[in-house]
């Protein structure tokens, strides 16, 4: 999707729903980082759009001074909230095509699975940096403190000096790239 099209979607919302597709971001942000932490990531699709719905219907509530939102008037209830799920799902769109800028080391996905997502990211970045600096002698000793501190727990000794054994090949592969 070009930035051109982006912009086309955003003018199709009123100002209302624009910035109520803020607040509907910031929300689901929020809520993905504290309370729904350990949701399934499915149900995340879907949270923009019931969030959206209900910060609608409560601003259509204020603004009228009424239920109506709530019985009457309830099509276009819906209609605002969907279109404020859809804005803040293309203002999170904006922010992870233009800003974010995140760089994932190419260790992440081998570690899917084997170590816990919240340090996931941290890991890899750090192994990826810092296996190479190394002298080779001292590569496998830093490679199993370094997963016995991150991942210690969830593996047995065996396996983590296979991890370790399989990191360093595929460090060392990459390094000859």
């Amino acid at each position: 999707m070009s930035f051109a099209e982006l912009l086309g979607a955003f003018r199709a919302y009123g100002a209302d729903v624009l910035l109520l597709a803020i607040g509907v971001s910031l929300t689901v942000s929020l809520l993905k980082k504290t309370v729904m932490k350990k949701v399934s990531k499915k149900y995340f699709v879907f949270l923009p759009f019931a969030v959206g719905l209900v910060y609608y219907a409560v601003y259509r509530a204020i603004v009228t001074a009424s239920a109506a939102p709530f019985t009457s008037e309830i099509a276009r209830t819906l209609e605002g909230g969907f279109a404020c799920g859809c804005a803040a799902t293309l203002y999170y769109v904006v922010y992870e095509q233009f800003f974010r800028g995140k760089s994932v080391s190419p260790l992440y996905p081998l570690l899917e699975g084997l170590v816990p997502e919240e340090k996931r990211e941290e890991l890899s970045n750090l192994l990826y940096e810092e296996f190479p600096q190394k002298e080779e002698s001292a590569r496998h000793s830093f490679l199993e403190e370094t997963l016995k501190t991150y991942c210690g727990d969830t593996m047995s000794e065996e396996e983590l000096l296979k991890v370790a054994e399989l990191i360093a090949k595929f460090l060392e592969v990459l390094e000859k790239k």
